[in-house]
């Protein structure tokens, strides 16, 4: 106990009293994962400068206590929350989510981003630019930080541009013996100690002319190419891709990150958006090998939503979208975390259910109208199956020509949308990540016990999109909602079962079924704890974090001290 109290102390002296988190209620925003994931931390840090992110470290390690790195607590699959209570030391969290930043150089081809920057933050840096970032605010995780992207190897929907990865980073590892060491990677020459690498990093007082490794390898240049292959017998990404696990990249929070460099782009002059409907998913997947084989260009996005997941959305997560139309994707974190606050207060009132801010929302929800464009609501009632396309603007006759093409000999329609409908269509596409998790809250289910999430990497040559279950599996789920990065064929599929089934065991029945169909898993939301990873991702981890002093669990692997096996 004189420990714990001694490295409170200390960390108080390094962030301050006030970003020190003890109690109960202003940790619990910290601990529970966004879908899936609970447990107990020490303590919760948030430092505000990237020295002070060093020193608590620092703290950390000589007081051998776990150390879980957070930024905006946005996984699906729990990685970045403790995972029960069975550890074998203490934990603190440590949030990034202060620490946000970016520096634009190399002629704006190039940013240097801190720990707690989202995706939306870069986005909005790079637009008065003319340029783009890698990424975009993905299917269900809005407010999504840069460098748990990469950290995670996150796909996202920008089709061309591939998994998050680079190889240029700046971060913090545990040796064996327990030294702690900043490691530079970033090709960009900072100092010889932590605290000038830091101090000239933060001031950006360094030249970046040309360097040996300047050109190294920023983002996944050869992925277009896979995509391309539509013969191949092979999901073209999955977590834990050998290809893509370097430094950072797939570090799944075995090292502590403070920057990373990538790659800008030139942003598209204009876009145009199309709105597909069918009944029969296989002329979906006729469509996906025909335009990935006769485009001249891969389009910029090709998103799925099933019909079950729009209605969901569009009944449980309406507040979602609306919000995000309204105040934009930079406001959801902080409204998560303020929800996130009333449910504690709530919880504290006896006379009042434990979901009682859910129950206000879907009031709101049950009472409003849609809010979507009428044209799409019309393709909602005919067609089970939605696909929209977006191309740059250039590429729209050849799009439009191609459709009717295709359309001329298959069962479905489409249409090119207005500015509202485009909108609109992307606006639930982002809803639906959620979806699941409203209806969930909303009815007063554990999601722990009901929800069970596939994240799910299809071959390349598949000749099916959905997830077919065997009939006694089928018959245990409540209600399903299944998205996805169409041309990537990468599958989103959620089942909230009905009450009395054990959701391990279909979740393993459902694996076997995936394996046979040559599938991976998960595609692009990390292993967390709702995944064994591979022995290859395994054995990266244990070159980082040899002690395994950060995120010990990640992939159902050991929490113990050194990969100690239970």
């Amino acid at each position: 106990m004189s420990m714990q109290k001694d490295m409170l102390r200390k960390l108080a002296e390094v962030v301050g009293e006030k970003q020190v988190l003890t109690h109960a209620d202003d940790k619990a925003w910290y601990i529970k994962g966004f879908r899936v994931g609970r447990g107990e931390a020490l303590a919760v840090a948030l430092p505000q400068t990237l020295l002070q992110l060093w020193q608590t470290l620092q703290v950390c390690v000589a007081h051998d206590v776990i150390v879980l790195m957070q930024a905006s607590n946005t996984g699906v699959t729990g990685g970045s929350t403790p995972d029960g209570n069975d550890y074998d030391r203490d934990i603190v969290i440590i949030s990034t989510r202060q620490l946000k930043g970016v520096q634009v150089i190399d002629q704006a081809r190039q940013v240097i981003a801190f720990p707690g920057t989202t995706l939306t933050e870069l986005e909005h840096t790079l637009q008065p630019l003319g340029r783009e970032p890698h990424s975009v605010i993905g299917s269900s995780c809005i407010g999504a930080s840069v460098v748990g992207g990469i950290c995670n190897n996150s796909g996202g929907s920008l089709i061309r541009r591939g998994p998050a990865f680079t190889e240029k980073s700046l971060f913090a590892r545990i040796h064996d013996d327990g030294r702690l060491e900043m490691v530079n990677h970033l090709g960009i020459e900072l100092g010889d100690t932590p605290e000038v690498m830091l101090e000239n990093l933060t001031q950006q007082r360094y030249q970046t002319g040309e360097q040996p490794d300047w050109q190294g390898k920023i983002w996944a240049d050869d992925y277009a190419d896979r995509l391309r292959d539509v013969a191949a017998d092979s999901p073209a990404r999955f977590n834990g891709d050998l290809r893509y696990l370097h430094d950072s990249s797939g570090s799944a929070g075995k090292v502590v990150v403070f920057a990373v460099r990538l790659p800008t782009f030139e942003a598209s002059t204009g876009s145009d958006t199309f709105y597909i409907g069918t009944n029969d998913e296989s002329v979906l997947v006729a469509l996906r090998r025909f335009l990935l084989t006769k485009m001249s260009e891969l389009p910029l996005q090709a998103e799925y939503i099933h019909r079950n997941a729009f209605d969901l959305t569009v009944r449980y997560a309406k507040h979602m979208y609306l919000a995000i139309r309204k105040l934009g994707p930079q406001a959801i974190p902080q409204m998560m975390a303020n929800k996130a606050k009333w449910d504690v207060r709530v919880s504290h009132l006896k006379f009042l259910p434990r979901n009682f801010v859910d129950r206000v929302l879907q009031f709101f929800n049950q009472l409003t109208p849609s809010f979507i464009a009428p044209r799409i609501m019309d393709y909602r009632s005919e067609y089970q199956h939605h696909l929209m396309i977006k191309v740059e603007s250039p590429q729209t006759d050849e799009l439009q020509s191609l459709l009717q093409q295709f359309f001329a000999e298959q069962q479905g329609s489409f249409f090119h949308c207005n500015t509202r409908e485009a909108a609109d269509a992307f606006l639930v596409r982002f809803g639906v990540g959620g979806c699941t998790i409203s209806y969930c809250d909303a009815l007063g289910y554990n999601p722990n016990e009901r929800l069970v999430a596939f994240d799910v990497a299809l071959r390349r040559n598949d000749d099916a999109w959905r997830l077919t279950l065997p009939d006694h599996l089928a018959a245990q789920v409540q209600v399903d909602s299944c998205c996805g990065h169409f041309f990537c064929f990468v599958n989103h599929q959620d089942y909230v079962l009905k009450p009395g089934y054990d959701a391990k065991v279909f979740k393993e029945e459902v694996k076997r079924y995936l394996e046979q169909r040559g599938a991976k898993y998960p595609a692009e939301h990390n292993v967390g704890h709702l995944y064994q990873a591979s022995c290859e991702h395994v054995e990266h981890w244990k070159q980082l974090d040899p002690t395994n002093s950060c995120n010990p669990g990640i992939g159902k692997t050991s929490k113990k001290k050194f990969w100690r096996e239970l």
